[in-house]
Parts: structure tokens; C-alpha cells; sequence
């Protein structure tokens, strides 16, 4: 275990710093761990999710065995994410995830189950019934029941107890406290991905006319859980909008007017919202300088550019990423040693970066540490 040093800023002034595009005492990093700890701490990936306790201790643990990082994951968080009762990306209630414990042995990691083509949860048909009747027709009890239901209000107040111990004692913020998913990325999950591509060419304006329909509520679904817990971080995905899965056109659309408004509504409303981006964005990044200035971090996977989303938003928006998360299994501490070196030489000038990757469940610790040791060593503003 390292000991954690004591530094010239918490994580939480080094953060926000970043985020207001200034220069901390050094870059934050920001690995995100969801079920590394299964590997290496007495707990599995069943009690990741649903106990709390546990969950809280496996995240102080690898904090403190890898001496300290920038943004942690409270204790119970990943239970409020995948029995979300409101429509979502990962709510078990609307989609067939399978979790440890129930459909997978219990130190498996959540898969989602897509939908085949010929057996999707909403049909063409059903963009009209949305319109009649909302979202909520859709809710199964195949993958979770009343009981989880039940379970909510039990495990929320710890989940808000664990956030709030991140925040004030060891003055780390929260990777995030509640998610949001536009109108098109939830469409596409609930058609099936091939599906709605089809769709996006023979039903645009269908889709146009649901997204009109769907869009304040699915804000006010987003917000729920933070407000209700005192969380501070909204993260809002959009892989299906990206280069990797439709066009210019249907980007402007179909997805981009209903993502900038939902971003523009949560900045107002004072929370810290990530822009979890994951595929290639690079050709669109620019459309990003028309959401609000300093008040967002947007987190890129290896499919985009780092360089040219410093180029084009260096000045708009806090940059997270972007090393790849198969080094973190495959590769040396050395190899990324030098890939968190070439993004600190490249984008920190100025402030407004956070490094960082998605952990791999399988991940060799001395390749995360080796991410962490550097970016408080070589990515020092003022030595």
C-alpha cells in the first residue's frame, strides 16, 4: 500500500480547477474502476453492485493501494445505476442485462443482452404507442422485481452517506451520481442497434417526433437520483451518435439538438456534467464549443483524437482520456509510463486536461499505478 501524500490541492480544488480550464498543481487522473477490485480484495462483482459496505471498503482499498487518485466511485453507486426504475441505459427494469448473481456466476461482470432483429423490445408500430402512452409500458420484471423495487430506498441513503465521505473526507468528487441518455441512444437500445439504423433512414421523422415528445421528461429522469441523494455529477452518454454509427446529417438531426439541450439544462441547474463519449467524435468535436464553457469535462476513448480535441476545445472544455484500456492488461508500466507522457505533453499546457482510461476488470495494478505515479510526478504544473 502507498501511502497517500499530501499534495498542494485536494482532488476536489485539482478537479474543479481542470474543469474551469485553469492550471492545477498538476493534471488530475481519473482511472474509472467498476469491478477491478474482484480481483484483488475479498469481495465479488455480485457485492460490488449490491452491497454497499463492501463496495465502499474495495474502493478505499485500491484508493489507498494505489496511493490516491482524483475521482472515486461511492460505495453502492453501480446498484442505483442498474436498478434505475426510470428508462436507461443500463436500468435492468427496461433492458436484459445480465448481472452476477442472476443470470452469471457472481464475480462476473454486467452484460447486456441486445435484443436480436427479429425479436427486439419496440417495434416500428411502437413509436406511436410511445407517443400515446410514454416509456413506462416497456418496464420488465424478467431480470429484477418488486423486491429490488423495494430495495431501493434501503440502499439510496448509504449510497448518499458513501458519496458525501468521497466529497468531505477524503475530498474526492464522484465519478457520477446519476446518468442521463438521450432521446436516440435510448430508441436505438430499445430497436436494437441494426435495427434502428434502418430506422434512421425509413422513420426519421418518427424519430424527430418521439425525441420532441420525450425529451424534458427523460431530462427530469436524469436528474432524479441526484437531486434526491445530493450528488453533483450527471453523466450523459452518446456512443450511437458518434462517426463510428451515423452521418453528419443524421448527427444534426436526430441527436445533437436533443443532447445540447439536455447538457444546457443540467450546467444551468448547477450540476458537473460528464460528456462520456466513447467511439470516434473527432469529426464532430466541433459542434461541443456551442455548449456551456467551463462547466463540463468531456471523457474521449482511444477512437478519438486527444491532440485535435485539444486543438479545437482546449479552450472551451476540461479534455478526460484517452489511453487505451487493453494496456492496462497487455501492456508494461513502461508503455504507459510513455502513453500518459505523450498526453501530458500535448494537452496540459493551459490546464483543462484529466488522464485517464477505463479500467479493465482484469487489469494489472502496477500498469494503473504506473498511470497514477506518473501523472503526479510528470504532470506537475509548477515543480
Amino acid at each position: 500500500m502507498s501511502p497517500i501524500q499530501e499534495e498542494a490541492m485536494t482532488s476536489v480544488e485539482r478537479v474543479m480547477t481542470a474543469l474551469k480550464l485553469k492550471e492545477a498543481d498538476r493534471v488530475p487522473v481519473w482511472p474509472l474502476i467498476d469491478f477491478l477490485q474482484v480481483q484483488y480484495y475479498d469481495i465479488t462483482a455480485q457485492e460490488m453492485i449490491e452491497n454497499p459496505e463492501k463496495a465502499q471498503a474495495a474502493m478505499e482499498w485500491i484508493y489507498n493501494e494505489m496511493g490516491g487518485f482524483d475521482i472515486a466511485m461511492a460505495g453502492g453507486g453501480m446498484f442505483m445505476q442498474y436498478f434505475n426504475p426510470f428508462p436507461d441505459f443500463f436500468s435492468i427494469f427496461y433492458l436484459d442485462w445480465r448481472l452476477p448473481g442472476r443470470m452469471l456466476p457472481v464475480n462476473a461482470s454486467p452484460q447486456l443482452y441486445e435484443r436480436a432483429l427479429d425479436d427486439p423490445l419496440l417495434k416500428p408500430e411502437d413509436y406511436d404507442r410511445i407517443l400515446n402512452e410514454g416509456l413506462f409500458w416497456l418496464a420488465n420484471f424478467n431480470r429484477a422485481g418488486f423486491k429490488d423495487l423495494m430495495t431501493i430506498p434501503k440502499i439510496a441513503p448509504k449510497v448518499a452517506e458513501n458519496t458525501v465521505k468521497w466529497w468531505t473526507h477524503f475530498k474526492v468528487p464522484t465519478f457520477n451520481d446519476g446518468a442521463a441518455i438521450t432521446p436516440f441512444d435510448l430508441l436505438s437500445v430499445f430497436r436494437g442497434s441494426t435495427n434502428f439504423m434502418k430506422d434512421i433512414y425509413r422513420h426519421a421523422d418518427k424519430i424527430i417526433e418521439v425525441s420532441d415528445f420525450l425529451i424534458d421528461n427523460v431530462i427530469l429522469m436524469g436528474e432524479y437520483g441526484p437531486s434526491q441523494m445530493g450528488g453533483k455529477t450527471i453523466l450523459i452518454g452518446g456512443a450511437r451518435g458518434s462517426a463510428d454509427f451515423i452521418s453528419i446529417k443524421h448527427f444534426e438531426k436526430l441527436f445533437w439538438p436533443y443532447f445540447k439541450k439536455m447538457v444546457s439544462t443540467y450546467v444551468k441547474k448547477g450540476y458537473i456534467v460528464q460528456l462520456h463519449m466513447d467511439t470516434n467524435w473527432t469529426d464532430r468535436l466541433h459542434y461541443f464549443k456551442e455548449l456551456p464553457k467551463g462547466k463540463i469535462y468531456l471523457h474521449i476513448d482511444e477512437r478519438t483524437d486527444i491532440f485535435k480535441a485539444k486543438e479545437i476545445l482546449g479552450d472551451h472544455m476540461c479534455i478526460e482520456g484517452n489511453l487505451k484500456p487493453s494496456l492496462f492488461r497487455l501492456g508494461t508500466p513502461h508503455q504507459i509510463e510513455e502513453e500518459t507522457k505523450k498526453i501530458i505533453e500535448g494537452c496540459a499546457d493551459g490546464g483543462g486536461l484529466m488522464v485517464g482510461s477505463e479500467i479493465p476488470d482484469d487489469a494489472k495494478l502496477e500498469n494503473l499505478k504506473a498511470m497514477i505515479d506518473t501523472c503526479k510526478t510528470y504532470g506537475q504544473y509548477r515543480k
